[in-house]
């Protein structure tokens, strides 16, 4: 909801966001991310959704599978501080859609083609007082305002991934050690994945003498 209570918005089970303004709980708009509408959108050949063939089939693979898992949370909506824009997940990525022009801004993710994203927060500062996060000179290649970049964050999560993934204005630094990356796979797996690595070692380790060939 916004913090200005003008308005909220609801995402459903029929994969509609509803937003409503909060004075008359009237119905304001309404963004329709149903498995037949992305079929529509990837038929239209629009530059902003186009998908290759193979990578779309895969994405709606995912989102069946979605719909067969029980406990999977719910994609939430979110909007900016000032409430020019409402962030949703989707099947294509996220996506920023500009609430004065009803019109898509940008697709952020739309090339990580193995992660469905399903929560998200941002993180822009605190306007009110002016400590909005900024983006350091040094870290900028070209800006020629004297005032340094406003740098949101977005953090979001993706569907069977145990990790935390960080959208921002900023490129990610190269570091000078290869195996460094940004990818750095911290996270335990969890308990039914090394019960099963456990099992499999067990079922291996035991049928050894009957297999060997002498």
């Amino acid at each position: 909801m916004l913090k200005i209570f003008k308005e909220f918005a609801i995402t459903s089970p029929d994969r509609r966001i509803r937003i409503f303004w909060y004075r008359t709980g009237k119905l304001r708009r309404v963004y329709d991310e149903s498995l037949e509408n992305a079929q529509d959108l990837q038929r239209s050949d629009v530059p902003l959704y186009r998908l290759e063939a193979i990578d779309f089939g895969r994405r709606m693979a995912v989102e069946r599978e979605i719909e067969k898992t029980e406990n999977v949370p719910q994609p939430n909506a979110l909007f900016d501080e000032i409430s020019n824009f409402i962030i949703y997940p989707t099947l294509f990525g996220i996506k920023i859609v500009n609430l004065h022009t009803n019109k898509v801004s940008r697709i952020l993710g739309k090339v990580e083609n193995n992660d469905r994203f399903l929560r998200i927060a941002l993180y822009q500062g605190d306007q009110s007082s002016k400590k909005v996060r900024k983006i350091p000179a040094a870290a900028v290649n070209v800006n020629e305002s004297k005032d340094p970049m406003t740098d949101p964050t977005l953090l979001c999560c993706a569907f069977k991934k145990h990790r935390i993934y960080l959208f921002s204005r900023r490129e990610p630094e190269e570091p000078d050690d290869a195996t460094k990356g940004r990818d750095v796979f911290k996270e335990k797996p969890p308990p039914d994945e090394l019960m099963a690595a456990s099992d499999i070692g067990k079922s291996v380790t035991t049928s050894l003498p009957e297999n060997v060939i002498y």
